[in-house]
């Protein structure tokens, strides 16, 4: 992957010290590591407690590369040496560096702290003398999730897992002590893959975890340690059961904390609120959950802003998806990418991840749509589990293709009963085309310029894809400095938040109701008993503005970045926590670095991950040859004043078609082909009226949805001319059919399915010629 924002200033005086396996051989410096939490309000202020001894017999420098929660602001740093405690403070980190290495060199203790990820941190501490104990002490705050069943979350990170470096070997000096060397792609992977412990290797690490909940809880679960509870009326108690765990699975706490309306809080702190929206939990039928191929277009043309702001919305389209839902991630060029893992459930831990994937995707390339496409829809196809789930595309490019006609047909080919949304960027996009493909896959079309119309433009999609409760969510009131910068929606299985600057002690909350209605409420302010609120705020701030500087490299977005986290204490890319302890107990200040290898993930297996990166990095140098090959064309191409739209004096004499794919005619609709059509929408129709009596169930009315795509898919003309058909085959017809499996489908659920279908009805009769077919109710029409 391609690090979002490059930070590899290489450290001074670095050494190789373990091996990923050569821990068996050696003591190691990390004792034990100790998590306390409290929670009030669905925020979490959770303080790490690390202990580092020394078994050798020189004074050593230990580094430990650690995970926590990837939406964490890390406000506060401190070291302990026996009773005496020195306070961390904030620099930006090429000082913090300096100061650190500073204090080695003079033989005082130190400890250095770095954000390499949004989820994976460093620490570093150095000049523990023989014999001694350290202690360094880190607190962070985050927001919690919300899922579909009314419960929250609290998960608290314990270990790295492998991540692949793609990418060929920088000949410098590396940035880290990890075990994969910097590459092209990724300039600081020494810096995200420390050693592995070796199977077997105990390396008796102490783990303490312990958790306070406040306010009103229920169904407690831990769903990956034994654990131990007590509880009282207002409060709860969670540790865990057992003394020696390994560091080698996340620790997942989840409770119920919804009831039946949708409730607003605003809670303030030293000028600062946040606004939480939850939506009512759901019971019984939820409707269809759905499995989304996101297709984002990562060609050169999509350079700059485009591709940055593209990014951004597909991060922020996951959001609306429910936790019973799964997405996958593509990016393509004239190379397809995928996001490891396949299809992800769309729960907080792979959304960050998918979040964070989207945040490294440059611009390169051609434009291979036909080959994305094609992967996309094998990929639906090679799901597991889909029955009762509904696919979805959605496509993000500016739709520069020159032969529209391949990829045309393979999704009147291959589409199958999947939906595909198309979202057009740029000044000047290929229109006709992104809309005859959203036509054919029943889903919608949207064009807009880059920069912030994306956001809304994927707003307006991800209402398509999702369940909106709220929409066009704002503040009013005395309210600045909104982060993130827009609200988003409140969709049923997700909480809406902002952070804000609060002048007052009232908020009113605006916004439509998924029917048209307005939504408004009034807030009081209440007193949040955690010092959480500023640095979350400063936290979200910083991240908007780390999309910015992404985005345009501005050197006034990374000097606001720096100004917020020192301002705030609370940790960025930026900068770094430094804390130094004057007392000298190294002359000279000769010391040996120790690494502190990791645990392997449970339920992964170390040799296997290895074999699986070495093939990776392989492909991966296949690509890079590729695309250093393509960029050189593109080069080329520019210079001779080509940018794709005509042909190249490189390859001279090559007919237009050759270059650009030839466009084929579309065919004529045949009569036998309208017939078709017409019986297959006749006998969905009766089919939907049977299932409404009782007299059909799912298995026949599904049959009949594929019957009809299928006859719509021998005729392409007849495809397209009826997208409200293909948008109820591929979405409301699949969530009947599931509520008609879970016997959960009422007469409310007939009559809202019955007028769409009476509008598709009638749009397909006139397409195929029936001018003066009967339109009335869809009752009266169809029984």
């Amino acid at each position: 992957m391609t690090l979002a924002i490059p930070m590899v200033d290489i450290p001074s005086g670095v050494t190789r010290a373990l091996g990923s396996l050569k821990a068996k051989e050696q003591p190691l410096p990390l004792e034990s590591v100790q998590l306390r939490a409290r929670v009030i309000d669905r925020v979490a202020e959770v303080t790490v407690e690390e202990k580092f001894g020394n078994p050798f017999q020189e004074a050593i420098e230990a580094v430990y590369v650690f995970p926590l929660a990837g939406s964490s602001a890390v406000s506060r740093f401190e070291m302990q040496i026996g009773k005496r405690v020195v306070r961390g403070h904030i620099e930006e980190r090429a000082e913090a560096r300096r100061q650190y290495a500073q204090a080695l060199d003079q033989g005082k203790r130190a400890a250095l702290l770095e954000q390499e990820r949004d989820d994976v941190f460093t620490v570093q501490v150095g000049n523990v003398k023989p014999g001694d104990a350290v202690v360094v002490r880190l607190t962070y705050s985050e927001r919690l999730p919300f899922f579909e069943d009314g419960r929250t979350e609290l998960r608290l990170p314990l270990v790295v897992a492998p991540r692949y470096v793609g990418g060929e070997e920088l000949p410098r000096e590396q940035a880290g002590h990890g075990v994969v060397p910097d590459t092209s792609t990724v300039p600081d992977a020494s810096r995200i893959t420390p050693p592995r412990l070796a199977p077997g290797f105990d390396p008796k690490v102490s783990l303490g975890v312990e958790v306070e909940l406040f306010g009103g809880y229920a169904d407690l679960a831990c769903s990956q340690h034994a654990v131990s509870a007590s509880s009282g009326p207002e409060s709860a108690r969670v540790m865990l059961s057992r003394e020696r765990e390994p560091l080698n699975r996340d620790f997942v706490l989840r409770w119920r904390i919804a009831g039946e309306q949708v409730k607003s809080q605003l809670l303030v702190h030293g000028g600062f609120a946040l606004l939480s929206v939850v939506p009512p939990a759901r019971q019984g039928f939820l409707g269809a959950a759905r499995d989304v191929v996101f297709v984002l277009d990562r060609s050169g043309s999509m350079q700059g802003p485009k591709m940055a702001s593209a990014a951004r919305a597909c991060a922020s389209l996951l959001r609306t998806l429910g936790p019973r839902d799964r997405f996958s991630l593509q990016a393509f060029d004239d190379v397809v990418e995928w996001m490891p893992g396949g299809f992800q459930q769309a729960d907080e831990g792979a959304i960050e991840r998918g979040e964070k994937w989207l945040r490294s995707v440059e611009s390169r390339g051609g434009t291979e749509l036909d080959l994305a496409m094609r992967q996309a829809l094998q990929q639906l196809r090679g799901r597991g589990e889909s029955a009762a789930r509904a696919p979805v595309v959605v496509l993000l490019t500016d739709g520069q293709v020159g032969d529209e006609s391949s990829v045309l047909k393979r999704l009147q080919s291959e589409l199958g009963d999947a939906r595909v949304f198309t979202i057009g960027i740029d000044t000047a996009v290929n229109d006709g085309f992104l809309r005859r493909l959203a036509a054919l896959g029943g889903g919608t079309s949207t064009f807009v310029e880059p920069g912030g119309r994306l956001e809304e433009a994927l707003q307006a999609v991800g209402r398509e894809i999702g369940t909106p409760l709220v929409t066009d969510l704002r503040i009013d009131g005395e309210v600045t400095d909104v982060a993130p910068a827009r609200i988003p929606d409140l969709f049923a299985g997700r909480a809406a938040a902002a952070f804000f600057r609060l002048g007052g002690g009232r908020a009113k909350i605006k916004g439509r109701f998924a029917d048209g209605s307005p939504f408004e409420q009034e807030l009081e302010a209440r007193e949040a008993p955690l010092a959480a609120i500023d640095h979350l705020w400063a936290r979200a701030r910083i991240i908007d503005l780390e999309d910015e500087f992404r985005a345009s490299r501005s050197e006034a977005a990374k000097k606001e970045i720096v100004a917020l986290s020192i301002r705030h204490t609370v940790l960025s890319r930026f900068t770094a926590f430094v804390v130094v302890d004057d007392e000298v107990v190294n002359q000279g200040g000769t010391r040996r670095t120790v690494v502190q290898p990791v645990e392997m993930p449970a339920d992964w297996d170390l040799q296997q991950v290895r074999e699986a990166l070495k093939r990776a990095g392989s492909n991966s140098r296949g690509v890079s040859t590729l695309h250093r090959a393509t960029m050189g064309r593109m080069r080329s191409a520019i210079a001779y004043g080509y940018a794709g739209k005509a042909p190249s004096p490189s390859v001279p004499g090559q007919p237009m078609e050759k270059l650009i794919g030839k466009l084929s005619p579309e065919k004529a609709t045949t009569a036998a082909e309208r017939e078709k059509v017409r019986q297959a929408l006749e006998a969905f129709l009766r089919t939907f009226v049977a299932a409404r009596d009782g007299r059909a169930g799912a298995q026949e009315l599904e049959q009949a949805r594929l019957d009809l795509l299928r006859a719509l898919g021998e005729s392409l003309a007849i495809a397209t001319a009826v997208p409200l058909l293909q948008a109820f085959l591929r979405a409301a017809a699949v969530e009947l059919v599931a509520a008609v499996g879970a016997g959960a489908a009422d007469p409310a659920l007939y009559a809202r399915h019955a007028r769409m279908l009476e509008a598709a009805r009638d749009q397909t009769r006139a397409a195929l010629g029936e001018a003066g077919a009967q339109a009335g109710g869809f009752w009266e029409a169809s029984i």
